[in-house]
């Protein structure tokens, strides 16, 4: 048999093999990474992979790199660097690069000058604490994933700039784009179009729904190419969320598309949207959306 599957608590391998019975490596099917492939059937075991894959629903692998040639100290890299594919956005943990930008805006402008950012990566903390209990692989689903999953600090090209979304949080009742508000002590009051936060100062409700609809842009399209398809038929649901951490909410206001709520409330608002997508599509979701090159014109 050229692929067997192998399950075991946390571990869910694809193991692949020749027709002669060469053991060819297998592939981590929650990392996506393949192991022990031996130099030289790397395409072969792609192609077996790839196979099992789709009788299986399952995204298939990219596509085979081609063997890397033997490199001799001095040897000059190619036009514009190695290129070491894309980057795995599943690696970023809450807060991502944030620091580094309150450390940058400390050191020019000053003392004090980094309290926003240290601010939002605690607010990015607070969010990633509460949907926990979503995120985590339930005990009586033993040896199986979360049905929920979670990325943190996604860069994305966006027509009006290009932006940082704090959370995109998958799960059954499809994708939410997660943005944080920290304000300690603070109160915010909901209009039907901005959030007030005082002082003068106005959050814009719209800009989350624009943001919203170019993620499920994004997502659909990488769900389709990793089929092999050109469009996708039935795209997931995409929910912007507005996370409020340190404040008050008050107001009666109803924003059109955008769900405003305190951090604490998270999990159970979240859970309420229902559960139209199978374990399989938020598993094949979550493939795409954790590639950076899904984020990038």
């Amino acid at each position: 048999m050229p692929a067997r599957r192998k399950r075991r608590p946390g571990s869910d391998r694809l193991y692949v093999t020749s027709s002669d019975g060469l053991p060819l490596g297998h592939l981590d099917l929650v990392s996506r990474i393949a192991h022990d492939v031996p130099a030289g059937y790397r395409e072969r075991f792609a192609q077996e992979a790839n196979a099992w894959l789709w009788q299986n629903g399952l995204p298939p692998m990219g596509p085979a790199e081609a063997e890397p040639a033997a490199l001799h100290a001095g040897v000059e890299p190619p036009e514009g660097g190695w290129d070491p594919g894309f980057d795995d956005l599943a690696l970023h943990r809450p807060g991502h690069g944030v620091l580094e930008e309150a450390a940058s805006a400390r050191a020019t402008r000053g003392r004090d000058a980094d309290r926003p950012h240290r601010l939002h990566a605690d607010g990015q903390h607070a969010v990633a604490e509460a949907v926990a209990k979503l995120t985590r692989p339930p005990t009586l689903r033993r040896g199986r994933g979360a049905r929920w999953r979670i990325l943190h600090s996604i860069p994305m090209a966006f027509a009006e700039g290009d932006v940082v979304l704090d959370h995109v949080l998958i799960g059954p009742p499809g994708v939410f784009v997660i943005e944080v508000l920290n304000k300690p002590g603070g109160r915010i009051t909901i209009e039907d179009e901005a959030l007030d936060l005082g002082g003068g100062e106005k959050h814009d409700l719209l800009r989350p729904r624009r943001i919203g609809l170019e993620v499920g842009e994004r997502v659909s399209i990488a769900l389709a190419r990793a089929a092999g398809a050109t469009e996708t038929l039935d795209p997931p649901a995409v929910h912007p969320v507005v996370a409020v951490v340190g404040a008050i909410l008050s107001g009666h206001g109803r924003p059109r598309g955008v769900t405003v709520t305190r951090v604490g409330q998270l999990p159970r608002l979240l859970s309420a949207f229902g559960d139209p997508l199978s374990d399989l599509a938020v598993a094949q979701i979550h493939e795409v959306a954790r590639r950076s090159v899904t984020w990038s014109p």
